[in-house]
């Protein structure tokens, strides 16, 4: 829960960032700072299929461009915790890898339809659940589609 938590507060600082904000009164350059050394920047996100459960719609994906990295870390930081607990399958387990090598595992399940959210679970904590708002979801089905076409 802690890790995703910092996860989602450093992708907000990069967006924030990369649209041109320079408000530091909502995170600190101190915290920031200390944030990007302790995860780093992703430089790599795979996407391995759970083929027992998904087999007909699903392949592999590695997203290695930084526009496609920016779409996947939003639909990270857009996710919202969901009440009670889980019973789910995952569609795919999702590594991020950051440029000091660490790796942050997630179970992600999108399916075909883009009427449904999407749903992210935190490997290390796979009691909560988080859901994809629907653009979001529609982004990155749209992106893996991209790459297995």
């Amino acid at each position: 829960m802690r890790h995703i938590g910092m996860l989602l507060l450093f992708f907000s600082v990069i967006f924030i960032a990369a649209c041109g904000g320079n408000n530091s009164s909502d995170v600190g350059s101190k915290e920031a700072e200390e944030l990007e050394q302790s995860e780093g920047i992703p430089t790599l996100i795979t996407l391995s299929c759970n083929q027992a459960h998904f087999s007909k719609t699903c392949r592999d994906v590695e997203f290695d461009r930084a526009d496609e990295i920016q779409i996947v870390t939003e639909a990270i930081f857009s996710a919202e915790r969901m009440q009670g607990m889980l019973d789910y399958s995952a569609e795919y387990t999702m590594n991020i890898t950051y440029t000091d090598g660490s790796v942050t595992r997630y179970d992600l399940s999108l399916g075909t339809d883009p009427k449904s959210q999407g749903l992210l679970v935190n490997q290390k904590d796979t009691t909560t659940g988080y859901t994809i708002p629907l653009e979001n979801a529609n982004q990155l089905r749209q992106v893996i589609q991209r790459r297995t076409d």
